[in-house]
């Protein structure tokens, strides 16, 4: 049976067309990854098919052998379950419990099915432990979780889901990338947008890619290649950057770093670990914006909250909406900066390459997740700071755009520190790992020396 048919589905906004003349058919108990270049409208299609009523589009769109025109809204919720690329987006109420409570009271859910559903999502989508927390308190990671514990509870027949692990550690991917699996043999249609292809090896049943073309089923061979990512190279000359001396960090009365002295070094630096371990909030203390015990020092010289720190080092934060302060990109791009002339051109460059010079005068909030990044990353990797710190810099890129900015951290001089759970763009690029674990930072990889702290750790296995 073919639960959703695009039939010469065009979608045009604000008179630039999206999506052209697509036909298409996604059969029932199938699991589909979409894939395709930031801005080609992959989160714009997955919109359309789950019946978001603001949102004209020529062609008719059959879900489940109605027109999708004709259906009612509460019909369009029960049919159709969708997770946002931006989680942020995705929340009505406080809490988890009172999320999942709030959704099935709308799909006139009686209260004893209500808790029965919200244990069954809460348990296979292990958020036993964030189900009454706030969700604002909660890390991106955590938030993706907590978004996939909603759509299974609706138990929608259709799932649709937009980059849903692109800040989920690796083990939790794998572990919900096999839920999906089981979830569609079970009867359930599944589309999902990812440009990271890892994991879906032997689990997905075809793949799909969006271009201007239209849609085009891809061999399941463009799955096989899951390399270990290389995250650290052997070096015998280490300079400290920045330095913790018995630094302690805590959230609420959660301990996220005991007592520590550790200290990152000069080139780039990929940190990881799992969600909610704390990532986030220690760039934010680097930056003195989080309050911790202890102290931190740049180049040896006390790290405190003043302008001078700020003329050195910066953090390009996980949800690019939340760095903005100017309506368009070309606003953006030379906000409250003097750029030299070479950077200027090393912006046209990158705007070119990335196809975004059209984008330029246009809302930022009228881009993609993806494009947003982009605007992002371009603005921050041109600031003249001698250290840069990115947290998930490759949400929503595609790969050509991953390989776009790592060449241009390349050529810069200066130093990064990047929290990411995304680690191909950084294989054979990132000169050292971390590992946050255990409320504690180690160094992985290769051996590494230091005057007075030798490390010899085994090679990475961390993906």
């Amino acid at each position: 049976m073919k639960m959703v048919i695009l039939d010469q589905v065009s979608f045009s906004r604000n008179n630039q067309l999206i999506l052209n003349s697509l036909d298409y058919e996604f059969e029932q108990g199938t699991f589909t990854v979409l894939r395709g270049d930031s801005g080609s409208g992959k989160s714009s299609l997955l919109k359309l098919i789950a019946g978001f009523t603001d949102l004209e589009y020529d062609g008719k769109i059959l879900v489940n052998n109605k027109e999708q025109r004709s259906r009612s809204i509460l019909n369009c919720a029960s049919t159709v379950g969708m997770v946002f690329q931006n989680p942020n987006q995705q929340f009505t109420m406080g809490s988890l419990r009172k999320e999942i409570i709030f959704a099935l009271e709308n799909l006139l859910i009686e209260h004893k099915e209500i808790e029965q559903r919200l244990k069954k999502a809460v348990d296979l989508t292990g958020t036993q432990n964030l189900i009454d927390r706030e969700i604002t308190s909660l890390s991106g990671g955590e938030k993706q979780r907590v978004s996939l514990a909603v759509l299974l509870a609706m138990d929608s027949p259709i799932l649709l889901l937009d980059e849903p692990f692109a800040s989920i550690d690796r083990a939790s991917r794998k572990q919900l990338i096999g839920l999906l699996g089981q979830l569609r043999d079970l009867g359930k249609t599944i589309i999902l947008c990812d440009h990271d292809l890892s994991d879906y090896c032997s689990m997905v049943d075809q793949v799909v890619t969006l271009s201007k073309d239209g849609l085009k089923r891809e061999t399941l061979t463009i799955l096989e290649n899951d390399l270990t990512p290389i995250l650290s190279k052997k070096t015998n000359s280490i300079n400290k950057l920045i330095t913790l001396d018995q630094v302690k960090i805590s959230q609420g009365k959660r301990e996220l770093l005991t007592s520590t002295d550790f200290s990152f070094q000069e080139g780039i630096t990929t940190l990881t670990g799992d969600n909610g371990i704390g990532k986030s909030t220690l760039l934010k203390a680097m930056v003195q914006q989080k309050k911790y015990n202890g102290k931190m020092f740049l180049y040896e010289k006390r790290m405190r909250k003043q302008r001078k720190l700020y003329q050195q080092l910066t953090l390009a934060v996980q949800d690019a909406t939340h760095q903005f302060v100017c309506l368009t990109p070309k606003e953006e791009l030379s906000y409250n900066v003097e750029l030299s002339q070479e950077v200027q051109n090393k912006q046209v460059e990158l705007l070119e390459k990335l196809n975004l010079m059209d984008k330029l005068n246009g809302s930022l909030f009228h881009l993609s997740e993806g494009q947003k990044k982009m605007i992002q990353l371009i603005a921050m990797i041109s600031l003249d700071r001698e250290v840069l710190l990115l947290d998930e810099p490759f949400t929503g890129l595609d790969e050509k755009a991953c390989q776009i900015f790592m060449d241009w951290m390349k050529e810069k001089e200066q130093q990064f520190i990047i929290v990411s759970h995304r680690l191909a763009p950084l294989s054979g690029n990132s000169d050292h790992h971390v590992v946050f674990a255990n409320q504690s930072l180690n160094f992985i990889g290769e051996q590494l020396v230091k005057e007075k702290y030798p490390y010899d750790y085994c090679q990475n296995q961390f993906a």
